[in-house]
C-alpha cells in the first residue's frame, strides 16, 4: 500500500499517510479532522538496474556497484 503525503488547507498541519489509492479521497487531518487536505507532490525512488549507485559518477560513466 502506498503512502501519501498531504498537507490540511484549515490548519495547515502535513502529514503522510499509508492508504490504498482507492480510500486516498477519503483522508482526514489527524490535527483537525478536516476533510479539506491536499495531496502534496513528491519525489519517488527508482532503481535502473546496475550497481548500488546509479548516478553518473565525476568524470563521466557510473559510480557504485559492479
Amino acid at each position: 500500500m502506498p503512502t501519501y503525503d498531504f498537507r490540511c488547507a484549515d490548519c495547515g498541519h502535513k502529514f503522510t499517510v499509508l492508504v490504498s489509492i482507492s480510500e486516498k479521497d477519503k483522508v482526514t487531518c489527524p490535527a483537525c479532522s478536516s476533510k479539506e487536505v491536499q495531496q502534496l507532490i513528491t519525489g519517488c525512488a527508482v532503481r535502473t538496474g546496475g550497481g548500488a549507485c546509479d548516478l553518473p559518477a565525476p568524470g563521466g560513466g557510473y559510480a557504485g556497484g559492479g
